[in-house]
């Protein structure tokens, strides 16, 4: 862009006079108008001194207006800081660059701006020429990579945490599988206890997240009543599911599946499903737009304080949460943790 701000300067300016005041010709006017480019020059103190036709659109700016007024008054105010930086080293003999935008009813544009002082005898600067280049494209793109990257970002963490939780599922259900076995009301050995639970994780899985034979759409109901029971089935009579039998979305039912998903493994590694006589008490209620669903530990680690540290699992809990226009709040009593999930539900009535 130097080399057309370059350009630009050798059509308009001839001599010193016109770096001050430019007086241009009907042939210059129409060669800068030509360009899409907007082009501009300014005063040392800010004022607008005249700008090509690209530019008068791009501000909103009278052809006819006679300009004068001050240039950083017409930027969008989130700008103006950049601009005023830049303007500063324009004046000091330096050239300068920021990013810009014009909003329009039509949408926002990006600019690029090299603003560049226009220098006299003295190397006195006397005017600064602007010339701004529309990369609203290039914005664009680079956001949407930067999006991309980070999508991967998280999805990488997500699966690290995934695979991390699933050897703490695993051992903890190993550890209540041998306490189960061990029990005189039982003649199965721990292996089949194991396997049993195992599966049923994988059911409830499958219940959530698995798209059966001809598919499903997101807004399709789904019992909470059936789908809770079944995530916490591995955990056995350790987990207390109270509730009655409401409908909600499908894709509300992965929130919840999740939520709980994370509980209980943090349960486990952390909390009440990590001691013998841990327990945990799960219920929720609808009311005509909402669900609220609590979960209540008893019996494990005495919690002092509230843990400083938020894990990756919790983060993402807590966006598909805020994503789903819900709120979650915890509770660390001493007694153990308390956690409240609140979610808008279409569905109100009850399955017959």
């Amino acid at each position: 862009m130097e080399t057309a701000a370059g350009i630009y300067a050798r059509i308009m300016f001839s001599d010193a006079v016109s770096l001050v005041d430019p007086q241009l010709s009907d042939l210059q006017k129409a060669m800068l108008d030509a360009t899409p480019d907007c082009i501009k020059v300014v005063s040392v103190d800010g004022k607008l001194l005249t700008m090509n036709r690209a530019g008068c659109v791009a501000l909103n700016v009278p052809e006819t207006s006679g300009f004068g007024m001050p240039w950083l008054s017409l930027l969008p105010e989130d700008v103006r800081p950049a601009g005023m930086e830049a303007l500063r080293l324009a004046a000091a003999g330096q050239n300068a660059r920021f990013g810009g935008k014009s909003i329009s009813p039509i949408g926002t544009v990006y600019w690029d701006n090299l603003l560049t002082p226009l220098i006299g005898a003295g190397n006195q600067v006397l005017s600064i020429l602007c010339v701004s280049r529309d990369v609203t494209e290039k914005t664009l793109l680079e956001r949407q990579l930067e999006e991309a990257v980070q999508r991967e970002k998280l999805l990488a963490g997500e699966m690290r945490h995934r695979i991390k939780n699933i050897f703490s599922v695993v051992s903890g259900l190993i550890s209540i599988a041998e306490k189960q076995a061990a029990s005189a009301d039982t003649t199965d050995t721990a292996t089949d206890i194991l396997r049993g639970k195992l599966d049923a994780l994988s059911r409830a899985s499958d219940a959530i997240f698995a798209r059966q034979t001809g598919g499903w759409r997101d807004a399709d109901p789904v019992d909470v009543a059936l789908v809770v029971p079944s995530v916490l089935q591995p955990y056995g009579d350790r987990c207390t599911v109270i509730g009655n039998s409401v409908l909600t979305r499908r894709d509300s039912m992965t929130t919840f599946a999740l939520f709980l998903h994370e509980l209980a493994t943090n349960s486990v590694k952390y909390g009440a499903l990590s001691r013998d006589e841990g327990n945990v008490l799960i219920r929720w209620v609808a009311s005509d737009s909402t669900i609220d669903l609590t979960w209540i530990e008893t019996g494990g680690p005495p919690v002092w304080a509230t843990p400083k540290h938020r894990g990756f699992g919790t983060e993402m809990v807590d966006r598909m949460v805020r994503s789903a226009q819900g709120t979650i709040n915890r509770t660390w009593c001493p007694e153990g943790l308390m956690v409240n999930l609140h979610v808008p539900n279409i569905y109100t009535s009850s399955p017959s």
